[in-house]
């Protein structure tokens, strides 16, 4: 498959690049160059601003996974809101042009509010849990989500969209984890290799069955230190509990859905 990928250059975009190149055809996007270049990977240099640039790069591609973003919520606020905003636009649109069949969209745990201005109501969180973020790249978040099913309903493109808790991988950030007290809250504890999310984003973009979904992304264990039924006591006492079966590693987010409809079994964790 074509694939091209916004944010290349990032520490997810980096890893998705090293895991997908073998077995397809892989353009990355990111206004600065990567650090190396797999061999057959194609690079183009340019912001989500530049459309010019940006349809070079989507050109031909059969889908389209789009990380590229401001990450949380970093001054000038406006101007999260305002790039990542149109720069999730311009993905859309300019994928649309280009005949693009699927385009996956980088969302975030951050679009709920957890650590912010709610709690979670619920645990484990799933994609039916209300998604309340007020702040510039949560809200950005959000309303991404939406701007991918009108384009899904308008334009045909199919379109899903993973909320990413806390992204590690071999060498890059583990060590943050475990989280201790509510260090890792606005993440709500929970944490991805991004080699899993690379097995699932090929899921995702090679099935047809599919046309716009909303996935959770995480692991099978909490990325806490403390037991999970001791941590939603102590600050979370007025949470539901929804689990089958409550361990004490048990996550605090559930993937059930990205079990069900793509298969996905995440193989990575901070214990091991």
């Amino acid at each position: 498959m074509r694939l091209a990928i916004t944010g290349s250059s990032g520490l997810i975009g980096t890893v998705l690049v090293e895991e997908l190149h073998q077995r397809h055809q892989i353009t990355g996007y990111d206004r600065r160059p990567p650090a190396a270049l797999p061999q057959g990977v194609r690079f183009v240099q340019g912001d989500m601003e530049d459309r010019q640039a940006l349809a070079t790069a989507l050109e031909g591609a059969e889908g389209v996974i789009h990380l590229a973003a401001i990450p949380y919520d970093i001054p000038p606020l406006h101007e999260v809101f305002r790039i990542n905003m149109q720069g999730t636009y311009n993905a859309l649109e300019v994928a649309v042009e280009q005949k693009t069949q699927c385009l996956l969209f980088a969302s975030s745990i951050m679009a709920y509010g957890f650590g912010q201005n709610v709690d979670p109501q619920y645990f484990p969180v799933d994609e039916e849990h209300p998604v309340l973020a007020n702040r510039p790249y949560g809200l950005s978040k959000r309303l991404g989500e939406e701007l991918c099913r009108t384009f899904t309903e308008r334009c045909g493109i199919r379109t899903h969209c993973f909320r990413l808790t806390l992204a590690v991988a071999p060498g890059k950030r583990y060590d943050l984890l475990p989280s201790t007290e509510r260090q890792g809250e606005v993440g709500i504890y929970s944490y991805f290799d991004v080699r899993d999310f690379a097995r699932l984003a090929e899921a995702a973009l090679q099935t047809t069955a599919l046309t716009h979904e909303i996935f959770l992304v995480g692991a099978e264990d909490s990325g806490h230190a403390d037991p999970t039924a001791e941590v939603i006591a102590r600050y979370y006492p007025q949470a539901g509990l929804r689990y089958e079966e409550l361990n004490p590693t048990s996550p605090f987010v559930t993937c059930a859905k990205a079990r069900r409809l793509l298969g996905f079994a995440p193989q990575h964790s901070w214990r091991t």
